[in-house]
């Protein structure tokens, strides 16, 4: 992802975090200097994030834009295996 973003001609970094989405958010928003936070999760009625109330969590814990988008289950493809 982070060469996709690289080859958009976008300024990104990124690592291996906690399994936990939200303290892997909080190590990152500590480690990095974070503009905006994007969150994709699937659709409300499939995503445990969502259930945790991790956009809302995310939110509480920066004061940078925290941008939530929810894939389209109907046109999503796999990504192939790297």
């Amino acid at each position: 992802m982070l060469a996709r973003m690289h080859q958009a001609g976008m300024l990104s970094s990124g690592m291996i975090g906690d399994p936990d989405p939200f303290t892997a958010c909080v190590n990152a928003l500590e480690l990095f200097r974070v503009d905006d936070v994007v969150i994709s999760t699937l659709p409300d009625e499939r995503s445990g994030w969502m259930r945790a109330n991790l956009i809302e969590r995310v939110k509480g814990a920066t004061p940078v834009p925290v941008e939530h988008v929810v894939v389209d289950l109907a046109t999503a493809t796999a990504a192939p295996a790297a």
